[in-house]
């Protein structure tokens, strides 16, 4: 019998594992290498966390730093708004290794409100310390849906992108948000959202051409792919 264990059925693909490229890598790998804000927003199952990996390792072998976030992991060990944005930042410091201790510095800056020591970490901490260009990734961005301060949230998301406009530096700093969800689901506020300034990628079947690899795994011929 024919070994079929190279495929991944549910969850997450593996870096390493057989995977089938579509429009959708390609259209994400353009934003993040054009240091645009972006999202994926669609239903489960359809290879969202696994397009993001792919996209993550191909964009760190071109020397772009990428930082994965899953906020579902963050939420398991926040129960306040502060435990909540440091923790995004503690795991930031965790993947790109930076020398500011994030505790520090935000122990220092508690004079701010909690969105604006958000902010204002990246522009004095991560951009100064990291020459690259930057990309966060955010799974789960549908966790937020019932936190009552995902506005203030988003709209801290969104000030990091109207930065560029003085601070050129910001250019090299974009996020990808990710989850289950539709943008109206997550816009409260029109005027404070990133989602109204992001481009989408759409998380489409695929093709026959993009399946075509997948009848390699099964040894069957082209009349039959």
């Amino acid at each position: 019998m024919h070994e079929l264990q190279h495929y991944t059925v549910g969850g997450t693909v593996h870096v390493d594992a057989l995977y089938v490229f579509r429009q959708a890598d390609k259209d994400l790998l353009d934003l993040c290498r054009a240091g645009e804000f972006a999202f994926i927003l669609s239903s489960r199952q359809v290879g969202k966390s696994s397009l993001m990996l792919r996209t993550a390792k191909q964009l760190a072998e071109e020397g772009i730093q990428c930082v994965k976030l899953t906020l579902e992991e963050v939420g398991k060990v926040t129960t306040t708004p502060e435990q909540f944005y440091y923790g995004i930042l503690h795991e930031i410091q965790k993947e790109l290794q930076f020398q500011t201790k994030p505790h520090v510095w935000w122990q220092a800056h508690g004079h701010l409100s909690l969105a604006q020591r958000f902010s204002k970490f990246f522009g004095d901490v991560l951009l100064r310390e990291v020459e690259a260009p930057i990309v966060v990734f955010i799974d789960e961005i549908d966790t937020t849906l019932n936190l009552p301060y995902s506005d203030d949230f988003f709209a801290a998301i969104r000030s990091l992108y109207n930065a560029r406009a003085d601070r050129p530096e910001f250019r090299r700093l974009s996020f990808v948000l990710i989850g289950v969800a539709t943008p109206n689901d997550l816009i409260k506020d029109y005027t404070r959202t990133p989602f109204n300034i992001g481009k989408r990628v759409e998380v489409t079947d695929f093709t026959l051409e993009e399946a075509r690899p997948l009848a390699e795994g099964f040894d069957l011929p082209d009349r039959h792919a």
